[in-house]
C-alpha cells in the first residue's frame, strides 16, 4: 500500500520560515485544516503591520476585490464566489464579466494562479509557495 505525504512550506513577510509535513492517511479535511493554519499564520502577521484596513481597501472596486480574495480559502475560488461576496459584504451589484476581467488581470500580474476546471477558471492565491503531494512506497 502506498503511503501519502503532503508538505507545506512558506515564508512570511517578516522572514520566518514554516514547514509542515503530514504522512499517512491524508484526507481532504486534514489538508484543509493545514491550509487554514497557514492562512491564520499569514493573516496574523498582516494584521500586525496594517493600520486601518477598511479605509485603505475600500476606495475602488479593484481594492475591494483584492481584499475579498485575501479572505477566501486557499483551496480556490471562482469569479462567481467573488461576485457573491461583493454583493454580501459591500452591497455592490457588478456584472460577472467585470469580476472575471479583474481576476484575469490579477493573474496576468502574477498575483493569482489559475486552473481550468470544466468551463470555468478556478483561481488560487499565490501565497503558498510549495505544496508537495507524493506517494511513498514501503
Amino acid at each position: 500500500m502506498a503511503k501519502k505525504a503532503i508538505k507545506l512550506e512558506f515564508e512570511d513577510e517578516n522572514g520566518a520560515r514554516y514547514s509542515f509535513k503530514v504522512e499517512g492517511n491524508i484526507e481532504k479535511d486534514k489538508v484543509l485544516r493545514l491550509l487554514e493554519l497557514y492562512d491564520l499564520l499569514s493573516s496574523s502577521s498582516e494584521n500586525n503591520s496594517k493600520k486601518d484596513v477598511d479605509e485603505e481597501y475600500e476606495k475602488d472596486l479593484y481594492s475591494k476585490i483584492k481584499r475579498l480574495i485575501n479572505m477566501l480559502p486557499l483551496t480556490g475560488f471562482t469569479s462567481k464566489d467573488v461576485l457573491s461576496m461583493l454583493e454580501d459584504r459591500f452591497n455592490i451589484s457588478v456584472k460577472l464579466p467585470i469580476i472575471s476581467t479583474y481576476l484575469r488581470r490579477m493573474y496576468d500580474k502574477g498575483e493569482l494562479s489559475r486552473k481550468k476546471v470544466g468551463r470555468e477558471w478556478v483561481y488560487f492565491r499565490k501565497e503558498v509557495e510549495k505544496i508537495i503531494i507524493k506517494d511513498k512506497r514501503d
